[in-house]
């Protein structure tokens, strides 16, 4: 009676883990349409950016960056991204994302790099009547660190280049597939385990054991099965964390 409820605990633990992983590789989105309202030439969706770049030539870390609402698309691809050379802007802290991006754009600029006062990506919108679809170019706003990085260098002189593309996750991954496959298999295996061990250790331990003993053997048993039991939800949680790098 004990193995069958092992048995079963097992059994819902795979079919558990099956669907959580399963969710879990098709859980980060390369875009999505955010809670800001949508008005005429300010319902793009936000879509994760990737800014790359060149400091007097040498290339820096890659930043993720995101669009705004409103202005331009960018390519979905790197090899038709464009690199230009970055410029300062120097806006009034209470000037909104779409003034700044107008007057980028009347000043010649093919884009516009927003850079937020802290670490979070925050959904750039914009409000009713606010003439968002005049602005013809990118807009693309990148953390505070990546972007005051980029700054510094800028006002030091030295020459800034920057390549902008909004890639696409690809509906099937090779890689997540693989993962995938690991993680599952590492919790049935945990459980195979459970089931094959158990009962042979309990019937050597019956065989061995004068029934004088049988309390103490049933108590050696138990502990054993609760060990088997903690370690199946240590292989999920390890196999959360194998999936965990797919979503870097």
């Amino acid at each position: 009676m004990a193995f069958s409820s092992r048995r079963s605990r097992s059994l819902h633990t795979i079919v558990f883990c099956i669907f959580f992983l399963t969710s879990l590789s098709f859980a980060e989105e390369a875009s999505h349409d955010g809670d800001s309202p949508k008005f005429p030439g300010c319902d793009h969706p936000y879509n994760l950016v990737k800014v790359k770049n060149w400091v007097n030539g040498a290339g820096g870390e890659t930043l993720t960056g995101i669009t705004a609402r409103f202005g331009a698309l960018l390519p979905k691809e790197e090899k038709n991204g464009v690199r230009l050379t970055a410029l300062p802007l120097l806006c009034a802290v209470t000037v909104t994302s779409q003034q700044k991006a107008k007057v980028a754009q009347s000043g010649g600029a093919a884009a516009l790099l927003v850079i937020n006062d802290n670490e979070e990506l925050a959904e750039m919108g914009c409000k009713k009547d606010s003439s968002a679809q005049d602005i013809s170019i990118p807009v693309v706003l990148i953390p505070k660190s990546g972007g005051e990085s980029l700054n510094r260098s800028i006002l030091d002189g030295q020459k800034v280049d920057l390549l902008l593309y909004a890639p696409v996750r690809p509906p099937v991954d090779l890689s997540v597939i693989f993962l995938w496959m690991m993680a599952v298999g590492t919790v049935v295996c945990a459980s195979l385990w459970s089931e094959i061990s158990g009962p042979e250790e309990a019937g050597e331990r019956y065989n061995e054991l004068s029934p004088k003993v049988n309390v103490h053997s049933y108590f050696c048993l138990q502990v054993y099965t609760q060990v088997l039991g903690i370690f199946i939800p240590f292989a999920l949680l390890f196999s959360v964390y194998v999936m965990s790098f797919q979503m870097d």
